[in-house]
């Protein structure tokens, strides 16, 4: 039993430490786009976040984000939604964005990112599609969802988002209750200890 917990204990210690710092998506190395055949909603995740939208709405492509990396290719007039892949609270720190098309530039091509934070209430940004750029957010934080629109095709990259400190936080009073059932077994295991009498 105590090797069980002490195992649990581990992954555990794992889990968190990799969760706290996951969150830059790069699609460098990207896994394949799920599809569901009933919604017809497809589903990306990587570093702990999915994106989804529907099917051959986003596709994550080689050379086309920042510096000719992975970027992920968004159509015009599609709604992509990010999301924590365990579906809890995130924040957004930042991303890098642009016009797929550069030759189609135009002063009226625009991306809004809407955020939904834990509690209901939302917040918009809008920023303007041309050359790449990166933005940073401030405040964006215990998001539950962020989607993405915009008028034209786009791309996305580097999007970094990091857990919600709070979940992080739930897991480790988990770790901790474990810690504490550990040493208690224990204390069991060990029995009684040693017992003395008195003279009479």
């Amino acid at each position: 039993m105590k090797k069980t917990l002490s195992r649990f204990a581990c992954a555990l210690v794992l889990a968190v430490g990799a969760s706290a710092h996951a969150g830059l998506v790069t699609f460098d190395a990207p896994t394949l786009v799920d599809i569901d055949p009933v919604t017809n909603v497809a589903t990306y995740t990587e570093s702990g976040f999915r994106f989804s939208g529907d099917a051959a709405s986003f596709l994550p492509l080689d050379f086309i984000g920042t510096g000719g990396s992975g970027g992920l290719f968004v159509l015009a007039n599609s709604t992509l939604t990010l999301t924590g892949a365990d579906g809890g609270l995130f924040n957004l720190v930042s991303l890098d964005y642009g016009l797929y098309d550069l030759s189609a530039l135009d002063p009226s091509l625009k991306l809004l990112v809407h955020g939904l934070f834990g509690d209901n209430t939302e917040l918009n940004q809008t920023l303007g599609l041309g050359d790449p750029a990166s933005f940073a957010f401030t405040g964006w934080t215990a998001l539950k969802e962020v989607t993405f629109a915009a008028n034209a095709d786009y791309v996305l990259d580097n999007v970094n988002s990091v857990p919600e400190p709070g979940s992080v936080a739930l897991v480790g009073a988990a770790l901790a209750g474990l810690v504490f059932v550990r040493r208690r077994f224990s204390r069991l295991d060990a029995g009684p200890g040693p017992t003395s009498s008195l003279p009479g």
